[in-house]
């Protein structure tokens, strides 16, 4: 599981990758088409200068650097941040026994599970069901094979995407505090990367 999982974040960090390349290239596409005009005078080659002259600034580059960011974010925090790298306040974890631990685990992992089940149908509905999100389209954005513009739904599906993975989520951690206990505590996790990297 534990290579499964190592794999998974690593598809998941390059194409979070691609997405920020994605992000920056594009806005440096934007930067160029607003000022080649006023500096086409600095080339040398009429034919360049000319060129640049004549361009005027690009208007979907805003549109796709917003879809980018927000899918770069959502898909980021899905598969990307683990649950350490969250603030925690966890004074009255650490503070307990390990029953206690245990205790507490499993109401967290329950009610993250509870808050995303009890959402999910209301926010589909909001975004797959509700034929304005249809209709609305990103209008300076088409689909690269259809040509079609692309609608708002598409920009608000990554919730969705995050929402799904931290169901899969919180129901392992469910099993893995069933079967191996609560999480460890900070300390541990550092002892046992010790021993492991001392191994």
């Amino acid at each position: 599981m534990k290579m499964l999982s190592k794999w998974v974040v690593r598809g998941a960090e390059f194409i979070s990758a691609l997405m920020l390349a994605a992000i920056f290239s594009t806005f440096l596409v934007q930067i160029f088409s607003r000022y080649a005009a006023k500096l086409s005078w600095i080339i040398p080659i009429p034919s360049i200068s000319d060129w640049m002259g004549q361009l005027q600034p690009v208007g979907w580059t805003v549109n796709l650097i917003s879809l980018l960011w927000v899918w770069a974010v959502f898909f980021g925090c899905s598969f990307i941040v683990r649950e350490k790298d969250h603030v925690t306040f966890d004074v009255l974890y650490l503070a307990m026994p390990r029953a206690g631990r245990v205790v507490l685990a499993y109401m967290s992992a329950i009610g993250m599970l509870a808050a995303m089940l009890y959402a999910m149908p209301a926010v589909w509905d909001a975004i797959f069901a509700n034929r304005l999100m249809d209709l609305k389209k990103i209008q300076t954005l088409r689909m690269p094979i259809s040509g079609d513009k692309i609608a708002v739904k598409w920009l608000f599906a990554s919730i969705v995407l995050l929402m799904v993975v931290t169901i899969v989520r919180y129901a392992y951690r469910l099993y893995s505090i069933s079967r191996h206990g609560p999480p460890g505590t900070e300390l541990e996790a550092l002892i046992s990367d010790d021993q492991s990297s001392g191994a």
